[in-house]
Formats: structure tokens, C-alpha cells, sequence
């Protein structure tokens, strides 16, 4: 079971990789075997087949590492909480990619994106979708936080909240640190700074 899941993996992050340097269309099942040592045959008992393969690595590497519906209710109550939970998600997520040696992977999200918006019809509907419902949660926090007198009173909560997924999106798309970790580093200290300007 063990290394049925170390497989798995293994091919998630090796196709991240080649999808993230090749468009879809130009990632094969000979590029991949080559690349990860592991057979045609083990990709399709994973995958079913190569679409298959991208949507896991999408469901992975972009749907789940700010995927922030599934926080629990109490996580929910307190801004500092909330922040400091997403930001432990997102280093867990990202240290399954180091193994991996991407030189950038605020690059490699990039490129991967827009084959998805090219080859995948619903992927423009499901990132959107999940925006907003990000979105959604962010107020939530926001709000929950200023009625617990957590937060200033007088703070808008709609700019605040946006103000946060900003500083989230802009980790995932601007950051150029040749260090993964020390990208998320910032993300903390940039949530700390608008913290600190905003608490009670």
C-alpha cells in the first residue's frame, strides 16, 4: 500500500514537471516512463489514461494547495488562525514538488494553467468557481474576526478579505525564489504585516 502511494506521488510530481516545461499535447507516456523509471502500464492503473494524469496533478498541485473549503469551523474564527493554517497547507503541498528540483514553480504553475485552459473545457468554470468560493471564505474569516473584536471594527471587511486572497494569489504567481521555502516564508510575514495593521 506504502508504495503504491510513493508511486503514485512520484508520477504526480514527475508530470508536474514535464507539463509544466511541455505543453499537453507534448507530454507522452514515453516522456513520462522515461522521466520517472516508472511503466505505462502502473500511469494507467493510477490514471486510467494521460488526461487522467493531468487532472490529478491539477486536482493536487492547484485546486488543493489553496483550497481553503476544507477548514475546520474553528479555524475559521480568527484571522491569525485561519492565515497560519492555510499557510502549513501550503508548505506541505509545495514539499511534495522539491524532490523534484523545479527551478520555479510560480513558472511552472503558470505554463500548467494555461494548458489546462486550453485542453481541459471546464477548468476555466472550476478555477473561477473556486475563487469565489475562496472568496467567500476569506469574508467569513474576516467578518468572524471583527465581531470577536479580533480585528479593528471600522476595517471594511469585503477590501480586507480580497486584500488577503491577493496576498495568497500573488504568492502563487509572482513568487521567483529559487527556494520554495523561503517563498512561503514571505507569504507569512506578508499575512503578519496586513495583520498588524488591521488587529484590535
Amino acid at each position: 500500500m506504502e508504495k503504491g502511494i510513493k508511486s503514485r506521488r512520484r508520477i504526480l510530481g514527475i508530470a508536474f514537471k514535464l507539463f509544466a516545461s511541455y505543453s499537453y499535447p507534448d507530454v507522452s507516456y514515453s516522456l513520462l516512463e522515461e522521466a520517472s523509471g516508472i511503466s505505462r502500464g502502473s500511469m494507467v492503473y493510477y490514471f486510467k489514461n494521460k488526461e487522467g494524469l493531468f487532472r490529478a496533478v491539477l486536482d493536487t498541485f492547484f485546486y488543493g494547495p489553496d483550497d481553503i473549503s476544507s477548514v475546520q469551523k474553528e479555524q475559521t474564527l480568527s484571522l491569525k488562525l485561519f492565515y497560519n493554517h492555510l499557510v502549513e497547507k501550503i508548505r506541505e503541498n509545495t514539499s511534495l514538488l522539491l524532490p523534484f528540483n523545479i527551478p520555479n514553480l510560480s513558472e511552472a504553475r503558470f505554463n500548467i494553467e494555461r494548458s489546462a485552459a486550453q485542453f481541459i473545457p471546464e477548468f476555466r468554470k472550476r478555477a473561477a468557481e473556486a475563487q469565489a468560493e475562496n472568496r467567500r471564505i476569506w469574508t467569513e474569516v474576516v467578518r468572524n474576526s471583527v465581531e470577536s473584536g479580533e480585528l479593528r471594527k471600522e476595517i471594511d471587511i469585503k477590501a480586507t478579505a480580497e486584500l488577503f486572497q491577493t496576498i495568497t494569489l500573488g504568492f502563487f504567481y509572482m513568487s521567483s525564489k529559487a527556494r520554495p521555502a523561503e517563498g512561503i516564508d514571505l507569504l507569512l510575514q506578508l499575512y503578519d504585516a496586513q495583520y498588524s495593521l488591521i488587529r484590535s
